[in-house]
């Protein structure tokens, strides 16, 4: 269980330094709206790995075993993968097309969204090999690993301008 205190305050950092890039970004007129979209993302991807890091914890406490925890978790996790993301990357796509300008990182975090959310459906239907918690650690590692990556990508496009 330490482990996932420790995830969810990573998560608690990283939502953070989503708004301190806010603050030290400069005005909303000088944004685009890959930059709302980036902002979005590692908000989105930052909230939800707090609660998916505290989900065992408090669900624990009702007397499930983390292996039953931990399965549930990865569903959750991909259903809200799918729902939250689609809607973004969905508002992605329509944003290039409209401004016409991708971003370099935008397909390798595209390509990182896709892994996360088959990943963290086949551990839950039990077909990779080892302990589901770690599993479920993983998926919300990953999932944190692309809300640094939506971060890294808003800076880039801010120092780009």
């Amino acid at each position: 269980m330490e482990a996932f205190h420790t995830l969810a305050e990573i998560s608690v950092a990283i939502a953070g330094f989503s708004s301190l890039v806010i603050v030290f970004r400069g005005r909303i007129a000088d944004w685009q709206g890959q930059d709302f979209i980036s902002l979005a993302f590692a908000l989105s991807w930052s909230i939800g790995a707090v609660f998916f890091s505290l989900f065992p914890i408090v669900v624990g406490e009702f007397g499930y075993r983390l292996i039953e925890i931990a399965r549930v978790g990865l569903f959750l996790l991909a259903a809200y993968m799918i729902f939250a993301g689609a809607f973004l990357q969905y508002s992605r796509r329509r944003l290039q097309q409209v401004e016409g300008a991708a971003s370099p990182l935008s397909p390798s975090l595209s390509i990182l969204y896709g892994v996360i959310v088959v990943g963290a459906i086949s551990a839950g239907l039990g077909l990779f090999p080892g302990a589901v918690n770690g599993w479920y650690a993983a998926a919300i590692t990953l999932l944190l690993a692309h809300a640094t990556g939506e971060l890294v990508l808003l800076v880039i496009n801010a120092v780009r301008r």
